[in-house]
């Protein structure tokens, strides 16, 4: 009786040794923590896919996220009046759905019509803070990149990197558009402003 109950004890200790090493071996931080390259690219792939096509000029856009902005409805007519500003600006501009255009590609790539100017780069999306960075001719640009629906985004900068993108298309280096964007938020902090693209 004694030996079957030592064999019982022995067996069942082989058997627990075993699974111990089974799952030692299925944990293995080799197997289970190295993502591949391929993996990334699919991801970063899939991620792109939800914003990529070809999106057109439809609007302006603003974001107000200022500290002196009214919480409730001021800060909601203090955006509504921003961008009647700011349509005016780019209606000196010429700014049109023809002439201003956007292309995202799947694999990261992408390519801008602004007012007419064609500028070829790369873009990084972060769905997760809504932040899309852009290179364009060797620079970093970054942005917030908000999806409205299927068809609709709303690409918005800080002022500066607004302006400088424009000046990239060479049209608003010493102009009256200019010069009103400028001045939209000069009385206002962290006011982003951009497009409203659609499909």
């Amino acid at each position: 009786m004694m030996h079957k109950i030592i064999l019982l004890l022995a067996t069942s200790f082989a058997t627990i040794i075993t699974l111990q090493a089974q799952n030692t071996q299925l944990l293995h931080p080799d197997e289970v923590f190295i993502i591949q390259e391929s993996q990334l690219q699919q991801e970063t792939t899939n991620i792109n896919r939800t914003i990529a096509g070809q999106w057109k000029y439809a609007g302006p856009s603003v974001e107000v996220r200022g500290r002196n902005i009214i919480a409730g409805a001021g800060k909601a007519i203090a955006k509504s009046k921003l961008k009647k500003k700011l349509n005016k600006a780019y209606k000196k501009v010429g700014l049109g759905k023809m002439n201003t255009q956007f292309q995202l590609n799947d694999d990261g790539s992408c390519a801008i019509i602004l007012l007419g100017h064609h500028i070829n780069g790369s873009y990084n999306y972060n769905p997760d803070d809504e932040k899309i960075t852009f290179r364009w001719l060797g620079l970093p640009i970054s942005a917030r990149l908000k999806a409205d629906g299927k068809k609709k985004l709303h690409l918005t900068f800080e002022s500066d990197k607004l302006l400088w993108l424009l000046r990239i298309a060479g049209r608003l280096t010493s102009s009256d558009a200019l010069q009103a964007i400028e001045l939209l938020t000069n009385n206002y902090q962290d006011v982003m402003l951009g497009f409203e693209l659609k499909k």
